[in-house]
């Protein structure tokens, strides 16, 4: 969907079209020719449906009904929430302030008189040009200030009623289905089971804590052979309807996963559902040995497996060194299990000269654009660029092998 909310500055029919026939400029008939083909390219793409393959979606009931905290609010500040929060809180932003944004206490009108301060500077980021071309593809407004702030809201709240997903997500954007991760559950089955397909969310199963939402109320756990069967048992109920497992854990740790037999971190596991200290050491063991459970019983099941890289979408925490080491990470873990497919998300950013790389270099490594376009448009367009020619060089091996 990214795609389209920034079409005006970077979307893959102008990033496409851009690239053609631009060495002729003084040539009327050529910038003629040139205007036409992108207008053809454009419209093409725009025609063809796609599949939005990185979700946090809820349920649409849920949505409606503002289940906390992930609806913190139900007015048109909640067109901000997330992304451009995490600008506003670069911009500088005060805590109080940023609550009373996105809180329902706050009457809609007056989030204007806070948001105001900081909209002049925000307005042209990646997330501020998407909220504008939401505005404006839904309400008709190309702008938010104080003269339209009613007429917004007024518009939010007739958009927002039964039925709205599929108008919005089908109807509007020209996707047929999405791929989510559940932000609630390890896997929860949507109410739209043909609009919102779902992922395994394995993060609570790698990175264990005392009581995570991947385990259910009946479920006693007392050893590591539970915490296997919990794994088993998510799969087993899950595999026929999920469309892949997804692994976020590039936030909270390098991706250095290393195969680490059961015997060597039984004993850890144990002081960790028993609330005794482990040492990194040890949490990185038991994180290593159950990724890979996992992973391994992804490949069983025959679900790829998509992972979190690149760019972290929080404030003031993230570390440059570990996103640095994605691609090298990504590269051991392909070699690591040849046999499964692995999904890196969001190219990597801002390191995705090497994540192309790595996918020509490795048959099972897939690079997914997701998020992409609302990180930084221009180097989507750059990744497209450079992806030209390694895979026309793919495309020629393997068609040559093939006659041979």
């Amino acid at each position: 969907m990214c795609w389209q909310t920034v079409e005006q500055q970077s979307s893959p029919a102008l990033a496409i079209a851009s690239a053609v026939g631009t060495k002729m400029k003084k040539d009327p008939y050529t910038i003629e020719m040139t205007n036409d083909i992108k207008s053809i390219i454009e419209r093409k793409v725009f025609e063809t449906p796609f599949i939005d393959t990185h979700e946090h979606l809820v349920d649409e009931s849920e949505r409606l009904n503002c289940i906390e905290p992930i609806i913190p609010c139900d007015d048109w500040a909640l067109l901000l929430n997330h992304y451009f929060g995490f600008d506003l809180i670069s911009a500088g932003i005060s805590n109080e302030k940023f609550d009373k944004v996105f809180s329902k206490q706050l009457h809609p009108i007056d989030k204007w008189q806070i948001l105001s301060e900081y909209w002049p500077y925000l307005k042209n980021t990646t997330s501020g040009i998407i909220f504008r071309n939401t505005i404006l593809t839904l309400y008709g407004i190309d702008d938010i200030s104080e003269d339209n702030i009613s007429e917004l809201q007024r518009r939010y709240e007739q958009t927002r009623k039964k039925g709205f997903y599929r108008y919005i997500i089908q109807n509007i954007a020209n996707i047929k289905h999405c791929h989510v991760h559940s932000p609630i559950s390890a896997f929860k089955e949507s109410e739209s089971p043909d609009l919102l397909f779902q992922d395994i969310a394995l993060n609570g199963l790698i990175q264990v804590t005392v009581k995570p939402y991947s385990v259910p109320e009946n479920v006693k756990i007392s050893s590591l052979s539970d915490w296997h069967s919990l794994i088993d048992w998510w799969f087993t109920e899950s595999n026929q309807i999920a469309t892949g497992v997804k692994i976020g854990n590039a936030y909270f740790r390098r991706l250095d996963f290393e195969r680490v037999e059961a015997g060597e971190v039984e004993k850890i596991f144990i002081r960790k559902i028993s609330v005794q200290i482990i040492s990194p050491e040890e949490e990185k063991k038991l994180q290593d040995h159950l990724f890979w459970y996992c992973v391994d019983k992804a490949t069983e099941y025959g679900l790829p497996v998509k992972m979190h890289t690149g760019q972290w979408a929080m404030n003031n925490v993230m570390k440059m060194h570990w996103v640095k080491d994605n691609p090298s990470d990504c590269a051991s873990l392909c070699r690591q299990a040849p046999k499964t497919r692995f999904v890196f998300f969001h190219l990597c950013y801002p390191h995705y000269e090497e994540m192309l790389s790595l996918a020509k270099n490795y048959s099972n490594a897939y690079i997914d654009m997701c998020w992409s376009w609302s990180i930084n448009p221009l180097a989507a367009i750059d990744f497209l660029k450079n992806l030209y020619l390694p895979y026309q060089t793919i495309k020629f091996s393997h068609s040559e092998e093939m006659k041979r």
